[in-house]
């Protein structure tokens, strides 16, 4: 059984101005399993971050169902742990505070969620830092601070959402590693948004094509390079470039498509 699936989705978002609402998704359908890492990629607006957010809970469906391990849900997930592409630290806040707030919000004593939050920031290479504020960070250092926030909560399930398209080629290749790591650690469920094949091709253990606008997945790719995988031991190897010219193929389809609408 499934842990994660969307059955028949469809997402529609009303205008206010009188014009006929935008159709994000159109009979979506998809399945995620327990300890699995999957990629959702597509053209821009395909309504990626939306099918992210359906399955999180943080947009409820025009039509369709979302179920959890075969039972439905509505509404948010606490099993979840969400990284999204923009900056969410708090900037009055130490970076320590920063990292231990999903376990303030869910009443984790203060010395247990210090001690939790400052070995996670030693992992993420973020030792020292602990009383820096999030405007002494460079951009990597923030995104590894946010990382370690939402693993300091064990997730069931994470959800990331364009987490690194900010960030230099460097500092996103050893983010994509620490991932890796992370998920070959915990054995969490992933659910990835991404506009990168490399960075698709690299992490996950299958890839979704969703179509143009009104989204919808229609096409999926085992990825069987063997694990555990580090970037750099994959992205040169004859498979990988094989596995990324035919599914750049398909998405360049999809590209057309979307340009002609």
């Amino acid at each position: 059984m499934a842990l994660l699936e969307l059955n028949n989705v469809t997402v529609s978002f009303p205008f206010t101005n009188g014009q006929p609402s935008l159709q994000a998704l159109e009979g979506l359908s998809l399945s995620v399993e327990r300890g699995e890492l999957v990629a959702l990629v597509g053209p821009s607006g395909c309504g990626k971050t939306t099918a992210l957010n359906v399955l999180a809970g943080q947009v409820r469906p025009t039509q369709g169902q979302v179920r959890l391990a075969g039972e439905p849900v509505e509404g948010l997930l606490p099993s979840v742990g969400y990284i999204s592409q923009a900056d969410t630290l708090l900037p009055w806040r130490t970076v320590l505070d920063n990292v231990a707030l999903a376990m303030e919000l869910r009443g984790v004593p203060k010395a247990q969620r210090r001690e939790t939050a400052r070995a996670l920031m030693e992992e993420m290479g973020l030792g020292g830092f602990e009383h820096s504020y999030p405007r002494e960070l460079s951009g990597g250092m923030k995104k590894r601070a946010a990382i370690a926030r939402v693993l300091a909560i064990d997730p069931a399930i994470l959800m990331m959402d364009e987490p690194f398209a900010p960030l230099d080629a460097l500092t996103r290749q050893r983010l994509q590693d620490e991932i890796l790591s992370a998920w070959e650690t915990t054995g969490c469920t992933i659910l990835y948004v991404t506009h990168d094949l490399t960075e698709a091709i690299t992490l996950a253990d299958r890839v979704l094509l969703m179509s143009a606008r009104p989204g919808r997945v229609v096409r999926e790719y085992p990825i069987d390079l063997p694990r555990p995988r580090r970037v750099m031991d994959v992205k040169f190897t004859p498979h990988f470039v094989e596995l990324e010219q035919t599914i750049w193929r398909d998405l360049e389809t999809q590209l057309k498509e979307a340009e002609r609408r």
